[in-house]
């Protein structure tokens, strides 16, 4: 037990006589190194004394012998200092040199076992100091192989050549197992520990891939889940403004149609004409809403754009003549008919023109029309310019009068939400065209809006419906009985009148259950159908009531103050004949059951579209009261369908005749001729 404790003690103090000191302990290259040297430079002393003694010939071997010797032990020495990237260079030249020696004995590099450590040293290289000295020293090996190469091919010898014995042969190759193990050991290991931290990384990668992933869908989701809220606040918004709304408007205008005093008259107006401008805002942010979310479609038909030019040009031009203002239009002679979102595009001109003519005080305003050929023969690039004489708009503001509610800081505050601009560019880029402006302040500014379309045949564009004003229903037709599904009061209330008035028969449910109830009691044609309803909605009473004996038979219309249009197809698919919005105008009802029920109505006239010429009599004009040409005059200026709409109901309760041509004239876009219609005097007082 003694003499094993003594060979294993002893066996420890050669091995920490092997171990690694100082500054690179603790390295694992440092320590690979430091072995490796140990090993080679015993290996070397072992075949040194063999080769003493079993060798015939000694001296030639004396010299690289002890060349090697020295570079593995001043190595050594310089690597226990601490000094790794010398002591490798060091074993690499010593290594070099042995083998170049031992070449040089030999004579040539044909089946010399030297030309193995020419490819060991290269790895070597990359182990110790990096992929660059491996490059630099295979170089240098491939150059000394190429010398003796062409030594050999050129006849050649290099001095006392000497042909290789099998005891060197065998020490070379054991010094060359000795030397190429290690490194090429550590490399491969290099190698593993690489692969298996690039699989870490793919694992960590996919685990990050897998959490963003996530990430990316919950913030989807909550998006998604923000642009619903935001859709149901704004659908409950517009429900909420246009109910009141509805009232306000309906009730306004059926006292008109009763003896009321001139100033009873001012007041009235003043009411149509504040709820008309909310109204106005209300649709105006909806625009903006529906346009950012995608919720807005264009409707592409034909239509003749010289006449929108005029229509356009001859609403602004009454309102620029008030200013001293010239408006100059500047268009192609021919006609040209395009496929566009007429309705779109009238509306990104007028805010364009009323811009200018709003932030213009002297000069003019100019609009220019020109029509090139595109890309495809059966389509036309369209420009329109509009250029002012204007202040002008700084640069500073020239990005932000695109956005929503931003008017320039450069100009005094005027009225409008400042809207215009924004619902221009979303229009135009719906389009599928742009808009820039190029103003400098002092100088003016010029908008330019580029847009592609489709040409169009004069045939195919369309000059809309005939316009009829009802008083009462004609003689010889069945009755009509006429339900009313609707919740709130004050708006069935106005329905009811304005219908009873006319001469239907007309009862009233406060709810969709209430409303499947009456209809199978009393079995009405036509029934208006509010879709918000307590204790039963007006899609699942229509669904019921289709589903009754009977029920395909009656005609459906709903009845909503969303502001959300594409809801028609919804709406349509879900049972109901029609589709209304609040607030709603007698026209549109009348219009609406006519359409459905084929409802004649007494004492109505159809009218024919007023011509460029004008075809309404300037004295009927005339003879109405001077606040109901104001408000007429106020509502073509506002270029306000709506507005214009109710102004032209009050004018038919005056003169029927006039309300139809009216009417007639504004559902062809025809307003220059309304405008001139109206006595000077009557434009002033506005």
């Amino acid at each position: 037990m003694k003499a094993r404790s003594l060979v294993w003690a002893g066996v420890h103090r050669v091995a920490r006589a092997f171990r690694l000191r100082g500054p690179l302990a603790g390295d694992p290259t440092a320590e690979m190194f430091h072995v490796l040297l140990l090993v080679v430079a015993i290996w070397m002393a072992f075949w040194s004394l063999a080769t003493l003694r079993l060798a015939a010939i000694v001296l030639e071997r004396i010299l690289y012998v002890v060349i090697l010797e020295v570079s593995l032990t001043t190595a050594l020495v310089v690597l226990r200092r601490g000094y790794l990237r010398s002591a490798s260079l060091v074993y690499l030249a010593g290594i070099w040199i042995w083998a170049t020696l031992a070449l040089t004995y030999v004579g040539t590099i044909r089946s010399s076992p030297a030309l193995v450590l020419y490819v060991i040293l290269p790895v070597s290289a990359a182990w110790l100091l990096g992929y660059r000295a491996a490059l630099w020293t295979s170089a240098v090996c491939i150059a000394t192989m190429l010398f003796f190469t062409c030594l050999g091919m050129l006849g050649v010898m290099v001095p006392r050549p000497v042909p290789s014995t099998l005891l060197g042969t065998f020490a070379v190759a054991v010094q060359a197992i000795l030397i190429g193990t290690i490194p090429v050991g550590q490399v491969i290991r290099r190698l593993q520990d690489t692969l298996k931290e690039l699989q870490g990384y793919k694992q960590d990668l996919e685990l990050l891939v897998d959490q963003r992933t996530a990430e990316l869908v919950k913030a989807r989701d909550e998006a998604q889940a923000a642009n619903r809220s935001k859709d149901v606040f704004l659908a409950n918004m517009s429900h909420e403004l246009r109910t009141p709304l509805n009232a306000i408007l309906g009730f306004s205008n059926l006292l008109r149609e009763h003896d009321v005093s001139e100033q009873q008259r001012r007041d009235l107006d003043i009411i149509n004409r504040s709820g008309e401008h909310l109204l106005t805002l209300i649709n105006d942010v909806l625009d903006v809403a529906k346009i950012g979310a995608g919720r807005t479609e264009l409707d592409i038909a034909p239509c003749d754009l010289g006449r929108l030019i005029d229509d356009v040009t001859g609403m602004i031009r009454s309102r620029a003549s008030q200013k001293g203002l010239s408006l100059r239009v500047e268009a192609p002679p021919s006609t040209l008919f395009i496929r566009t979102d007429a309705a779109r595009l009238r509306q990104v001109l007028l805010n364009l023109l009323n811009n200018a003519v709003k932030f213009t005080a002297l000069g003019s305003v100019t609009l220019r029309v020109s029509a090139a050929s595109a890309a495809d023969p059966g389509e036309a690039l369209l420009a329109f310019e509009i250029e002012d004489t204007g202040a002008g708009i700084a640069a500073a503001d020239q990005a932000s009068i695109f956005e929503a509610f931003v008017q320039a800081s450069s100009a005094d505050r005027l009225d409008g939400a400042g809207l215009g601009l924004t619902i221009s560019r979303q229009i135009i880029a719906l389009m599928g065209g742009s808009i820039q402006v190029k103003s400098a302040p002092g100088q003016g500014s010029c908008f330019r809006t580029e847009i592609t379309v489709k040409l169009a045949q004069e045939s195919e564009v369309f000059r809309g419906p005939d316009s009829r004003r009802v008083t009462a229903l004609a003689a010889g037709q069945p009755e009509y009985r006429i339900l009313i599904v609707e919740d709130q009061q004050e708006n069935w209330m106005v329905l009811q009148r304005l219908l009873q008035n006319c001469g239907f028969r007309v009862r009233v449910a406060q709810d969709g259950a209430q409303g499947v109830k009456e209809f199978d009691e009393w079995r009405p044609q036509f029934i208006w159908m509010d879709l918000r309803m307590p204790v039963m909605d007006g899609l699942e009473a229509a669904r019921r009531i289709r589903a009754a004996e009977g029920g395909r038979g009656v005609k459906i219309v709903a009845v909503t103050a969303s502001g959300y249009a594409s809801r028609r197809n919804e709406i349509l698919a879900s049972g109901f004949d029609d589709y209304v919005r609040k607030p709603y105008r007698p026209a549109e009802v009348f219009e609406c059951m006519a359409r459905h029920l084929g409802v004649r109505y007494r004492d109505t006239e159809t009218i024919a579209r007023a011509t460029a010429d004008g075809e309404i009599a300037r004295e009927h004009v005339a003879a109405l009261s001077i606040g109901l040409r104001r408000e007429l005059g106020e509502a073509v200026i506002s270029l306000d369908a709506a507005r214009i709409s109710a102004a032209i109901d009050r004018v038919a309760i005056e003169n029927p005749a006039l309300g139809l041509t009216l009417r007639r004239s504004a559902e062809g876009f025809a307003y220059s001729a309304i405008l001139n219609a109206i006595p000077i005097s009557g434009v002033q007082s506005f």
